[in-house]
């Protein structure tokens, strides 16, 4: 898993969160888009869970670099921004899900045993 969070609590809190519920998976973390191309250039990964808000790109414009390079992966966007206008663009984009941060509690699990179980991430 890789999580790519530019808030260096939310990416600790959600790394923590994600060893806790799945600890058969590693979890490597980058703060910027450049950091976590180049994790997806060096491992494989089957969940990439993208913030939209990053330093130096959009996380929008990452899941096509990042689906070209970890096809097998799942994208799911997790944001604070407004759902119901990047949900959709998210999805458009070539996410698996999208996540608002708010309701990480509730509906992150859903959407990664989702893609587990549906085989998007291997």
């Amino acid at each position: 898993m890789l999580v790519v969070e530019d808030h260096a609590l939310m990416r600790s809190a959600l790394r923590r969160m994600l060893l806790a519920l799945y600890p058969c998976f590693g979890v490597r973390e980058a703060a910027d888009g450049a950091t976590a191309l180049a994790l997806c250039r060096e491992h494989e990964f089957s969940l990439v869970f993208l913030d939209i808000s990053l330093p130096d790109v959009s996380g929008l414009e990452l899941i096509t670099p990042i689906k070209r390079l970890q096809p097998g992966c799942a994208v799911i966007v997790v944001s604070h921004l407004e759902a119901a206008r990047y949900a959709a663009s998210s999805l458009a984009a070539g996410a698996f899900a999208y996540v608002a941060k708010d309701a990480i509690s509730r509906e992150l699990t859903q959407a990664i045993d989702r893609a587990l179980q549906l085989g998007a991430a291997r």
